[in-house]
């Protein structure tokens, strides 16, 4: 695009040679006063064939592809037309001072604004001169000894006039030159990356503002130093070998994340890029871009950080510990020690944080965090695996006692009180503990061994440590096959009901019915509930399993009432976890609703732990379903640690004499006189006793004795299935 005519003046101004130096290279072409003279007497004879000679011109532009692509817009090919003619106009005009110079200057900025390369421009004079001659010739016939001189006179303002063109070029790219340099200090002071150039050698030579402010050293210091200078220690070593590359041209550039030591000491995380732009060798070989990274570097390691470690406690997590067992167990391989896997879990954590809510939990789980960093050695390794399970690395260890020592440790440490929002707290724990090479040459496989180890702990009791078996792991595999199984029981129809009479002491009549699951996987033998009742608990599954079983034992009472049979109270049992799921006198009422089942002919059975676990929350449950007219009963009474008294606070309506209890009555004094008092201070309190496990003629009549209610035992019927126990009905047969 054609330059504005304004901009063209100004530009032009600023070129103009002075007055002298227009006369010297005038004299220097030898023009002389016979020269202009000349010129002046043929330029009216010249002015009418001046549009031929410069439309010839401008065709043998066009004519070029290269320049055709450059003269494509017509406005600004007629602007060049215009000038042109201008310039022939003054050609021979016989004035070549001040203003034929500016205009001459304007004519050569224009074809240099639009880009025609000056071997074009000034090849074309060659066209326009040759196109002159002739016509000169043609003009001067009938004095034909003035030709050669005013042709030679004509050569001499053309050789003038490319001087003035070439001036136009070579200050237009010095100019350029100057704009670039100028851009590029701009650039370089006020970039927001810092810059650099090097020597080959590593030497700084120039350095912005940015960098300065990156290392803390002025440019004065930095020209004074090396790289390597620069350079922390842990990345010094790839200076040299970085700068040879360069330098051999091996590389052209190379960028790389490095620390640089700054002038207070601290390190900061750059980075570079270097480039070769000299590969000649010569002094500023090298320009570098240098990057402040450190803000990245941090967040970064703050990513890094939350990957590998529990958000809640700043404990390594799962994927850490096992990166950091990898390294153990190739230790442990050098060195022919052993490395420990610790795994634990709090043993009352769920009541923590069922009665006291999850900000209780997590400030124990923070506490119990604390105290395993405090009871471990330096080089081992506490997780948090998520919940309330913890896991300890402990690498290399030359006798396996000193796992166990530190098991114990443990132990002790996490039994003693905890200050949680004001409540005294105690969570205790138990540990499993596996062994590399014996239990295991992986970091999962440790894992898998040390969980099996905590199920055997638990299993035993609590608050204890155990090192892993193959015998454990024997009975993990089984415990996971019976979880996989009774996941799909109920779907699977799996589950059914046995049902053991409750017989009324004095008249030998049935008067109830305790439910009691069975469980028969389809191709296996019978699994009795001692085997799957715990499982179920700590999985959650009890709590559909147990709506089913209330769902199907109601609706069996139901169907007996319909038929015209005997009325029975129907027992069932509710495990600790059913108890305490929110919505219990919910679900309960609703399948009263769909089974048509009334709620005075249900008896919910529950033990005395459940209700010393969380006594005050128990009471509200009981009321709820109290008031329902759901009858209740104290499942097991005597082998925990409450009283009768204690259970006055209770709506309950009866109370089943633990099988312990009775297996010894008639031949223990203790026991027998135990059981009479228990059932007289029960009757004083309007509650209906239960005797559970009654299987001798002599059981049977000494609590018959003792004004036993009812009683149920294999003395009487072992559990029936429904159709079995509705013969027994209907015939009226029970054995006495």
């Amino acid at each position: 695009m054609l330059a504005d005519p304004r901009e063209l003046d100004r530009t032009a101004g600023t070129m103009m040679p002075a007055a002298a130096d227009i006369e010297q290279r005038l004299l220097f072409l030898e023009v002389t006063p016979d020269d202009i003279r000349l010129l002046r007497e043929i330029h009216p004879l010249l002015l009418p064939r001046l549009p031929e000679v410069i439309a010839g011109f401008y065709r043998h532009l066009l004519a070029m592809p290269v320049l055709r692509l450059l003269l494509r817009d017509p406005v600004v090919l007629d602007r060049l037309h215009h000038l042109q003619g201008k310039y022939f106009q003054t050609l021979t005009a016989g004035d070549y001072g001040t203003e034929y110079v500016r205009h001459r200057l304007r004519v050569g900025l224009a074809h240099q604004r639009i880009g025609l390369a000056p071997e074009w421009y000034i090849g074309a004079y060659r066209k326009y001169l040759g196109d002159l001659g002739p016509v000169l010739q043609e003009l001067l016939t009938d004095r034909p000894a003035l030709f050669l001189p005013t042709y030679n006179a004509l050569m001499k303002i053309a050789s003038f006039d490319m001087g003035l063109a070439l001036d136009t070029y070579i200050q237009a790219s010095r100019q350029q030159l100057r704009d670039s340099e100028a851009r590029f200090r701009a650039a370089f002071g006020q970039a927001a990356v810092g810059l650099a150039q090097l020597s080959a050698e590593g030497r700084w030579l120039r350095v912005n503002r940015k960098l300065q402010d990156i290392v803390g050293y002025s440019e004065e210091e930095l020209r004074a130093m090396h790289l390597s200078d620069l350079t922390a220690p842990e990345d010094g070593h790839t200076d040299a070998p970085l700068l040879r590359a360069l330098a051999d041209g091996e590389l052209e550039t190379s960028s790389r994340e490095r620390r640089y030591l700054r002038k207070d000491g601290k390190q900061v995380w750059v980075k570079t890029t270097f480039t070769n732009m000299q590969p000649d060798g010569s002094a500023a070989a090298l320009v570098a871009v240098i990057e402040d990274i450190s803000q990245r570097k941090r967040f970064e390691e703050e990513l890094m950080h939350l990957a590998r470690h529990d958000a809640l406690t700043g404990l390594a997590n799962r994927t850490l510990l096992l990166d950091r067992v990898s390294q153990a167990i190739a230790q442990a391989r050098r060195s022919g020690n052993q490395v420990a896997m610790l795994f634990l879990d709090l043993d009352r954590f769920k009541t923590i944080n069922d009665s006291l809510g999850h900000d209780a939990g997590d400030s124990v789980v923070v506490e119990v965090g604390r105290r395993l960093k405090q009871a471990v050695r330096d080089a081992d390794t506490v997780a948090r695996f998520g919940g309330d399970e913890f896991v300890v690395l402990l690498p290399e260890l030359p006798h396996e006692h000193i796992a166990a020592a530190l098991a114990q440790k443990i132990l002790t440490a996490l039994f003693q009180p905890m200050l949680i929002q004001g409540h005294e707290l105690a969570p205790a724990c138990s540990v499993g503990i596996s062994l590399f090479p014996r239990d295991g040459t992986d970091g999962k496989t440790l894992l898998r061994n040390a969980d099996a180890a905590l199920y055997q702990a638990k299993a035993l009791g609590r608050g204890n440590y155990q090192f892993y078996s193959e015998e454990m792991n024997a009975r993990t595999l089984d415990r996971l096959t019976l979880e996989s199984g009774l996941r799909h029981a109920v779907e699977r129809g799996e589950l059914q009901l046995k049902y053991q009479p409750q017989i009324e002491l004095a008249s030998g009549h049935i008067v109830g019915a305790e439910a009691l699951l069975r469980w028969y996987p389809a191709g296996q033998d019978l699994v009795m509930p001692d085997a799957f009742i715990t499982i179920a608990e700590e999985t959650g599954l009890i709590v559909p399993i147990g709506e089913w079983v209330l769902r199907t034992a109601c609706a069996q009472q139901v169907a007996w009432r319909r038929a015209g049979l005997p009325a029975l109270r129907m027992a069932v049992n509710l495990s600790a976890r059913q108890f305490r799921q929110p919505g219990l006198d919910a679900m309960v009422a609703r399948v009263l609703a769909d089974t048509g089942c009334h709620a005075d002919a249900l008896e919910l059975e529950i033990t005395e732990s459940v209700l010393m676990d969380r006594a005050d929350a128990a009471a509200v449950t009981l009321q709820r379903l109290s008031d329902m007219g759901v009858q209740l009963a104290i499942d097991d009474f005597g082998t925990g640690y409450s009283s009768l008294s204690y259970l006055k606070r209770f709506p309950i309506n009866a109370l089943k004499i633990d099988r312990s209890f009775v297996s010894d009555i008639s031949s223990d004094a203790d026991d027998g006189a135990i059981a009479g008092a228990v059932i007289a201070l029960a009757h004083s309190m309007g509650l209906t006793v239960v005797a559970e496990g009654v299987e001798t003629r002599q059981q049977h009549d000494f609590l018959r004795q003792l004004n036993c209610d009812l009683a149920q035992g294999f003395y009487f019927s072992q559990p029936l299935p429904a159709a079995a126990l509705e013969h027994i009905l209907i015939d009226g047969e029970a054995k006495r």
